[in-house]
């Protein structure tokens, strides 16, 4: 896995989710649209850090690249969205913190 996520103090919750080489596309370098997903891009590598309000931002992110792809739902991104959308909403809803670790 090229990129992996997990969700601080989890308990009984989804406890992870993560990017695969493949999937990588979910991210974009858009600042203007997409800073939360930009950051994770230029951060991809090291071991960033998600604050339970970047989580927020992050699902309105992901739903919309969703929307922007093609095949929307039926993408070939739909499947990572989806991971990503479940753990960040959890972390926002609960409060807690998401760390990143980059292969």
């Amino acid at each position: 896995m090229a990129f992996d996520l997990y969700l601080d103090a989890a308990g009984p919750r989804i406890r992870n989710a993560w990017i695969d080489t493949h999937e990588e596309a979910i991210l974009i370098s858009d600042d203007s649209r997409y800073p939360q997903l930009s950051r994770l891009l230029r951060e991809f590598y090291g071991a960033p850090r998600i604050s339970p309000e970047q989580a927020a931002a992050l699902v309105r992110e992901v739903i919309g690249r969703l929307l922007e792809e093609p095949g929307g739902a039926e993408g070939p991104l739909a499947e990572v969205g989806l991971r990503l959308i479940l753990l960040f909403d959890q972390a926002q809803r609960h409060g807690l913190h998401i760390q990143c670790d980059g292969d």
